[in-house]
């Protein structure tokens, strides 16, 4: 069984989406590829994304792969305390906004586009 959640935020302090995929699934992978809508007869979206700049994304998965694990990791880096009782820092990975969004198995998500205009959004 395969379940992707996807949530869609926009920003109120500056243009731009953010999305939170969720991957349910024990062992599937997906790849979510971003792109302007095609409508058929009802004309230009209402929305452009321009896809120039190059999106931050935080992806959240357990150290083992086994959900119920004591560890995560936050783009490949394991979120234990130091020796100093610091956290490790949470820099997101800066992605060619042109690429698919690979979302692993049994991982959240977090993806930020700041060059996505929509009316909504302003």
């Amino acid at each position: 069984m395969s379940l992707i959640i996807i949530w869609v935020h926009v920003s109120f302090l500056y243009p731009g989406v953010s999305l939170i995929f969720i991957n349910l699934s024990k062992d599937r992978s997906f790849n979510i590829t971003l792109s302007n809508a095609k409508p058929g007869d009802a004309g230009k979206p209402n929305y452009e994304f321009v896809g120039k700049q190059n999106r931050e994304e935080y992806h959240l998965r357990a150290l083992t792969g086994d959900i119920k694990d004591d560890i995560v990791c936050l783009n490949d880096v394991q979120m234990v305390q130091t020796d100093s009782e610091d956290i490790p820092a949470m820099d997101p990975k800066l992605v060619d906004a042109s690429t698919p969004i690979s979302i692993a198995a049994q991982s959240i998500a977090y993806v930020t586009i700041r060059d996505f205009e929509a009316p909504a959004c302003v």
